[in-house]
């Protein structure tokens, strides 16, 4: 027997109004976390995607919403260590600062949520702005595959020993408010891991 499985847009469209219902009031951020390399390839990752149709489901609810893929602030030349990935200040300057005094024209006004989407949003100083985070879960094999269908010809090893460094470090899943298996794109599943 088959088993039955939400639709994304219902998987998404859901996490938009826990967003909102939670954070009835204000100028929200929201990080997404997950461990695909945010290089830019021929299509974003599902980290990226996710974040996409998050803020357009946020807007659909009647608040204007963003979503900002961090990989654009990765710092040059690529860093070896998770907490200093970004260039923090470029990102803090082009985008965090104009957010939050309402200035960015992709979210103007009062009330506004930003989607940001990366790995590592839970290092350093990232980990205490996000008003609300998610761990999009996928396994390593998976994150291998799809980046390597996403980048071709790039040498994996560098990304590969960045993520397994972040993760003797920091468990970010534990870290997010919530968790999303992206095993398959089509049915994200909402996973509770609580032990209750």
């Amino acid at each position: 027997m088959a088993r039955w499985e939400p639709a994304r847009a219902d998987v998404i469209a859901e996490y938009a109004r826990e967003v909102l219902e939670v954070h009835p009031g204000g100028r929200v951020l929201v990080g997404l976390d997950g461990i695909e390399d945010p290089a830019e390839g021929t299509t974003p990752t599902g980290r990226e995607a996710f974040a996409t149709d998050l803020a357009a489901a946020i807007t659909a609810l009647g608040v204007e919403s963003s979503a900002v893929a961090m990989g654009a602030f990765a710092a040059h030349p690529r860093s070896t260590a998770p907490e200093r990935f970004y260039d923090e200040a470029a990102f803090r300057a082009r985008v965090l600062s104009p957010y939050r005094k309402g200035e960015l024209a992709e979210a103007p006004g009062e009330r506004a949520v930003l989607v940001v989407s990366g790995p590592f949003l839970h290092f350093g100083d990232l980990a205490g702005i996000w008003h609300t985070s998610a761990w999009l879960q996928l396994s390593r094999e998976q994150e291998r595959e799809r980046d390597a269908e996403r980048l071709p010809g790039v040498d994996r090893a560098p990304w590969t020993a960045l993520v397994d460094l972040a993760f003797r470090r920091l468990d970010a899943r534990k870290l997010a408010n919530s968790t999303f298996d992206l095993t398959d794109a089509n049915h994200p599943r909402r996973m509770f891991e609580d032990a209750c």
